[in-house]
């Protein structure tokens, strides 16, 4: 089966006295994931969830990384994300069944009322992740990011 390379982040912004994370509908697929897209040529995760994440939503946010990262003349350390999933993506009109190998960050949005999506998205706090329309491993993931930040 094809496999393909994505990189998703999971947003956090204090709204209100809350923090929540934000998910959007994903046109095709119809559920409820983080912000991301497809590695580019010439992009590594990190280039691309960085993109992926102004080019959707608008919002400038930072990469959630464990301490300081290395960087020295001709050799740059890229924030590892926190997991890399295997992904089966069903059929779809437009392209047949393939893997994604997504690389999943966390991030913190600092700026949550700039956002501007063309796609349905919501703030989620811990009490609305418990919504039957969430998939397993976007709550898992959403949940962690909203007990780091906590």
């Amino acid at each position: 089966m094809k496999k393909q390379f994505t990189s998703t982040a999971y947003i956090v912004s204090k709204i209100g006295k809350v923090y929540k994370v934000l998910l959007h509908k994903h046109k095709k697929q119809q559920i409820w994931i983080g912000v991301g897209g497809h590695l580019e040529e010439g992009e590594n995760p990190y280039q691309t969830v960085l993109r992926e994440v102004k080019e959707e939503t608008n919002l400038d946010i930072k990469i959630l990384a464990k301490g300081k990262l290395l960087k020295i003349k001709g050799v740059e350390q890229i924030p590892e994300p926190v997991a890399i999933l295997e992904e089966t993506i069903p059929d779809h009109p437009s392209e047949p069944s393939h893997i994604h190998m997504d690389f999943i960050y966390f991030a913190l949005c600092k700026n949550p009322q700039k956002i501007k999506m063309t796609e349905e998205f919501a703030w989620f706090s811990k009490k609305d992740l418990k919504d039957d329309r969430i998939r397993k491993e976007v709550f898992y993931f959403a949940n962690q990011i909203l007990n780091l930040v906590k």
